[in-house]
């Protein structure tokens, strides 16, 4: 029971949780984080990035709630970096990895991501 509270109450937060949007960066947003699964709402605003992270865990769920076209830059500089065109609603299931994510379209894109730990 406990479990279905705090679910209902995460997602009551993240739907309601007002778009406050950083000018130069991403925002990043830890929505849940105990010891089976951190979540985490990012928003990028056109033209913003995330910043060269890791991602620490091995796997990771990424949902779209507001899609658009990102860049994926990896850390290695010699493997060639991805662009993804996420539609509203598209859900990917990735690994870990270290890169940077950089908003290049024309429409802010908001992303809840759940890293399994």
């Amino acid at each position: 029971m406990d479990r279905v509270r705090t679910i209902s109450l995460c997602t009551a937060l993240l739907f309601c949780a007002p778009y406050s949007l950083a000018a130069s960066s991403g925002q990043r947003e830890v929505v849940l984080n105990n010891a089976d699964v951190e979540v985490v709402r990012l928003t990028y605003p056109v033209g913003t990035e995330s910043g060269m992270h890791t991602h620490t865990y091995d796997n990771r769920v990424v949902y779209f709630i507001k899609g658009g076209t990102l860049i994926l830059i990896p850390e290695d500089n010699r493997k060639p970096s991805t662009t993804l065109v996420a539609t509203d609603g598209q859900t990917l299931f990735l690994p870990a990895t270290t890169h940077n994510v950089r908003n290049i379209g024309e429409t802010a894109v908001v992303i809840l991501e759940t890293e399994l730990k």
